[in-house]
């Protein structure tokens, strides 16, 4: 079986499915993949310079700074609440978030993963790992996790759900000298698993570099982990798909994108499929620039997004809509826009 025919087998549609797009104003917003022609409606701000930390059952947990917030909200219908924020952590090298539902206990919860730097003693600084969980049902935090790590992690990397509950991180292994995604279950709120990695880098793996080089992202497409991986003697991105959660074996190379462009990024991420007109949806990230691409699965060539009501976008998350009401939320009242579009 070819490529394309597993993509057709593996991934559905994009129905109802929002895109949470990062304006180049820094204003957060939402846009209809199956209304093409219908404007991005800008969200409300509560505050400044605000990104999405995650996504469940149609809600969004965002996070904003001046002031420093968490916010959870449903861009569909306007339910929103604000939570108790822990204050921002001093001598932090990595912090990260994860956002999902506990359905033993139906309860949203929201993980906060810092590791710091909290002294500096005679062997030099000793990390602290710091593992906070906040429960929509009690409205507060707990500490769940203090321990100084053997392995670290990348700042901005927010959990990947998977089930709702499911939340995957990746790690650097020190020791081992190679990645790990690890699995935070929020039903038991602690650490459960490792996810098995395919071998990705295959006979072309020669140092340490060539490991962490060749993982430019991992993440969740239409339900099942994926893997972007570079392959330099081909200069290509592979995107592999695990299709039976948890099996190794089952780690599938969907598809092989040789556009100079998509090879040339520090990140690519497969966020959407259009099952229409067989396109992937790409997100492309390098230190200083950031792309959304269609990839056309049949011609294997790339194009560049167009967003009605976006002239350019700097970050792009995914969301599925839904009339979920944010627990114990209020709701924002309408406003009209300068443009003359409302939002919510």
């Amino acid at each position: 079986m070819n490529s394309y025919s597993i993509i057709l087998n593996m991934l559905s549609s994009n129905s109802n499915q929002l895109l949470i797009l990062t304006g180049n104003d820094c204003g957060l917003y939402s846009f209809n993949l199956d209304l093409p022609k219908t404007p991005a409606v800008k969200l409300p701000s509560f505050g400044v310079e605000p990104f999405v930390v995650g996504s469940c059952n149609g809600l969004l947990c965002i996070r904003s700074y001046r002031p420093y917030c968490l916010v959870l909200l449903n861009p569909s219908t306007g339910s929103y609440r604000e939570i108790p924020s822990l204050l921002p952590p001093r001598r932090c090298s990595a912090l990260n978030f994860g956002f999902g539902y506990d359905c033993n206990n139906d309860d949203y919860k929201v993980v906060r993963i810092v590791d710091r730097y909290p002294s500096m003693g005679f062997l030099g600084h000793q990390m602290d790992r710091i593992v906070h969980v906040y429960s929509s049902r009690a409205n507060s935090w707990e500490v769940i996790e203090w321990t100084s790590p053997h392995d670290s992690m990348g700042n901005r990397e927010n959990g990947a759900l998977i089930n709702n509950n499911l939340l995957h991180y990746k790690f650097w292994s020190l020791q081992e000298g190679k990645y790990q995604i690890r699995c935070f279950n929020l039903c038991e709120k602690q650490w459960t698993h490792d996810v098995p990695l395919p071998d990705y880098m295959g006979s072309n793996m020669h140092s340490v570099n060539d490991i962490r080089d060749g993982l430019l992202d991992f993440g969740v497409l239409d339900g099942c982990l994926y893997l972007s991986t570079k392959n330099p003697q081909q200069s290509v991105v592979d995107i592999w798909v695990m299709n039976e959660y948890g099996v190794k074996e089952s780690w599938v190379k969907l598809f092989q994108i040789s556009d100079l462009c998509v090879f040339g990024s520090l990140q690519v991420s497969p966020i959407a499929y259009d099952s229409l007109n067989h396109q992937i949806l790409l997100r492309t990230a390098n230190k200083t620039e950031h792309k959304i691409l269609w990839y056309d699965i049949k011609g294997e060539t790339t194009k560049n997004v167009e967003i009605n009501g976006i002239a350019d976008c700097l970050w792009i998350d995914v969301c599925k809509g839904s009339l979920v009401n944010v627990p114990g939320g209020s709701q924002i009242g309408k406003s009209v826009q300068k443009d003359g579009k409302e939002a919510i």
